[in-house]
């Protein structure tokens, strides 16, 4: 009878953590927070990021997937090709910017914030991304690189 009692008080609990703990894991997913996604999903994901890559960039898709499978930063692929880096940005920032307005002006929509609220947000997010745009770039001085790795986006 004892010995039920210890399984019952050391074991279960010990497997019930045991079982929460993979869980939490998994819900972490391929590792740097990222969700668990199925493999089609992912494929459509990264097939996405490849075509508006290939589009920012006026590039080939194709180009865009070699330069990735060779393990290449899209600023190398972009810098090979002769692309005007500046412009780009120039137009990646235009952009994010229509994208929130779309966004803030659904919030206003829907009754979330007014639009005296979303025109504040929306000054204050230019105003951030302006600093912001000192320190990309500048590691040396504290400043960090945006992107992370091969053809993730970044520059």
């Amino acid at each position: 009878m004892k010995n039920k009692k210890l399984l019952a008080y050391v074991f279960l609990p010990a497997l019930a953590l045991g079982l929460a703990g993979t869980g939490v894991a998994s819900a972490q997913g391929m590792g740097m927070g990222l969700k668990n996604i199925d493999p089609k999903e992912a494929a459509s994901h990264l097939e996405e990021r490849f075509a508006h890559q290939a589009e920012v960039f006026g590039l080939n898709v194709s180009d865009v997937k070699e330069a990735w499978a060779d393990g290449k930063t899209i600023k190398e692929l972009a810098e090979e090709k002769g692309i005007d880096l500046e412009a780009v940005k120039t137009k990646m920032k235009a952009e994010r910017k229509e994208q929130m307005k779309e966004h803030l002006q659904s919030l206003v929509s829907e009754g979330v914030i007014t639009q005296d609220q979303a025109n504040k947000r929306l000054a204050w997010m230019e105003k951030m991304a302006d600093k912001m745009k000192d320190k990309v770039g500048n590691e040396k001085e504290g400043g960090f690189r945006m992107g992370g790795g091969p053809m993730m986006g970044g520059f």
